[in-house]
């Protein structure tokens, strides 16, 4: 009986196709046993959610790190007007901190521009050529962080021979910049202002807000040159009346400690050593009184 039956299934064979659909069905079967399909749209679209988010967060974390302002240039003539620059040395924004700098700025458009070109727009722009007349000055004031300070500093330099005399480059430590807006100055104003105290303690920040930068500079110049450095920074014409010191009338020998009456008529003949000295000048003394 054995020997039939194997003898029966021994005829029956099967082809190379079926076989192969055979065994993918029992494949698609097995995985699906695994992982049944009534699971898979949620995973689908967790995987999807996460995605999503991951890339916002990547776009939101570049946008920020692409528009944080790291340096900084300080546009200063009478205007006033601030340009903060991304790691790429564009435009983030500008700001005006007057309001001639607003007027300056309310024609441009500077956002996303080269450093260089919003410089000089700003610089040749119709509304600052009423400033640029007469005894004028620019100065263009760089503030950055270390490694970045000397390449955009060789920008600014190039942009201010390009503007021939009358422009001028500086630095600024980007510390004081937050101190120069407390004071509603631009941090280039308010770095002239720093160099114009060393010489006078007595000038403030707010006597330099309606200060051109030509006056500004003129006053730092004229201290430097030696003219206010040691108080004595302007001469007075001397006094119209005869109110000298000693007898000096007669035959003009009278002096502080001769025995002349000293009553300003010259009767004395005084023998004292300072016979004929010249009287001393008042001189205008900045913050300091008179000699």
């Amino acid at each position: 009986m054995t020997n039939r039956v194997q003898d029966a299934f021994d005829c029956i064979k099967a082809d190379k196709d079926l076989k192969e659909t055979t065994k993918k069905f029992l494949n698609e079967k097995y995985k699906e046993n695994l992982c049944p399909r009534r699971r898979r749209p949620g995973l689908r679209l967790a995987a999807s959610f996460a995605c999503a988010v991951l890339m916002f967060v990547m776009g939101a974390a570049g946008y920020f790190w692409v528009q944080r302002p790291v340096s900084y240039v300080s546009i200063d003539v009478n205007p006033s007007i601030e340009l903060a620059l991304n790691r790429f040395d564009r435009v983030v924004y500008a700001a005006a901190y007057n309001l001639e700098g607003e007027e300056i700025l309310n024609g441009l458009s500077l956002k996303g521009k080269k450093y260089t070109e919003a410089i000089h727009e700003v610089v040749e722009c119709e509304g600052m050529r009423a400033y640029l007349s007469g005894p004028s000055e620019v100065v263009l004031t760089v503030a950055a962080e270390e490694n970045r300070e000397r390449a955009l500093d060789t920008g600014v330099r190039r942009c201010a021979g390009h503007m021939g005399q009358g422009c001028h480059n500086a630095r600024a430590d980007i510390g004081t910049i937050s101190e120069a807006h407390e004071c509603g100055l631009s941090f280039g104003k308010y770095n002239a202002y720093l160099k114009l105290l060393e010489y006078d303690s007595t000038v403030t920040a707010e006597d330099c807000k309606d200060m051109s930068m030509a006056q500004i500079r003129e006053l730092i110049r004229e201290y430097e040159r030696g003219g206010g450095s040691d108080g004595e920074s302007v001469e007075t014409p001397q006094n119209d009346t005869n109110e000298n010191e000693g007898g000096t009338g007669g035959n003009g020998n009278g002096s502080r400690n001769g025995n002349g009456s000293g009553n300003g008529t010259g009767t004395g003949c005084g023998n004292g050593s300072d016979a004929g000295a010249a009287p001393c000048r008042k001189r205008h003394h900045h913050g300091s009184g008179h000699e």
